[in-house]
């Protein structure tokens, strides 16, 4: 049974993986096949876009990559017997991606100089010329895109949880929770960031990599207010991600206690 559990798991994360991959070639230029990061992207999707890729361009748009992300959650829903789980769980990671990448935007001044942070940007780009029709502030304008991913999670996971059959005495208002927990639970991806960018700086990895500056981007801004009061132990240990994690643990529970009183 543990045997077969750990195949189940090892399948579904291939399956969500090349999902991944489809959905981030949607938003790839041509140029970005030559990348050290993003060319490989090109390469683990060309051979299965080479049999649709060609036939299902329209206007200079290629479907293909939809047409695969389709089948591969048709797929995966008929393996683990839910199809509409299946997307459910594929718009919810999608959701969490769009949400992060307007925090990151909120949050960081130098993002533009990471290409991992630019091909994000450019997927929340559509949602943000939608909300600068409301407001010219920038601040304004990625708050109004995050509430309009949020109403568009909660739409969808309302449909959904209605095909799936799940009972709800508010089903609009658990469809909004699941929304809320979802960004939540990003706090969770920063621990790890800060874990993560601790252990490399531990053997000086190389500056100019885009992961590695990914990785400090992300935790800097979280971690220096802390390091700015919490001196290294001994001149030498930083303690400041220690402290930053604790805060943001603390955070998740006040967060998560707040919306169990909605």
């Amino acid at each position: 049974m543990g045997m077969e559990g750990f195949l189940v798991g090892l399948l579904s994360f291939i399956i969500n993986f090349y999902i991944f991959l489809f959905f981030v070639r949607m938003f790839m230029t041509t140029r970005e096949r030559y990348d050290s990061i993003l060319g490989m992207v090109y390469r683990a999707t060309d051979p299965v876009l080479g049999y649709v890729g060609s036939s299902l361009r329209f206007n200079q748009v290629n479907f293909g990559p939809v047409l695969v992300i389709v089948a591969l959650l048709i797929l995966k829903g008929l393996l683990f017997q839910s199809i509409a789980g299946s997307f459910r769980e594929f718009f919810s990671f999608l959701f969490q991606v769009y949400a992060l990448t307007l925090i990151v935007i909120m949050s960081y001044r130098e993002y533009f100089v990471n290409p991992i942070i630019n091909f994000a940007q450019r997927l929340v780009n559509p949602v943000r010329a939608i909300a600068a029709n409301f407001s010219n502030s920038l601040l304004a304008v990625n708050l109004v895109s995050l509430a309009i991913v949020i109403v568009i999670h909660t739409f969808i996971v309302f449909i959904l949880n209605g095909i799936m059959g799940i009972e709800s005495p508010h089903p609009v208002k658990a469809a909004l929770l699941t929304s809320l927990f979802l960004i939540l639970d990003l706090t969770i991806f920063f621990i790890r960031v800060i874990i993560i960018n601790a252990i490399l700086s531990w053997v000086s990895p190389d500056p100019m990599n885009p992961l590695v500056q990914l990785l400090s981007l992300l935790s800097a801004p979280i971690v220096d207010p802390f390091r700015r009061f919490i001196p290294p132990l001994a001149g030498m240990l930083d303690l400041s991600p220690i402290a930053a994690i604790f805060a943001l643990m603390f955070a998740r529970q006040i967060g998560a206690g707040l919306l169990s009183l909605i």
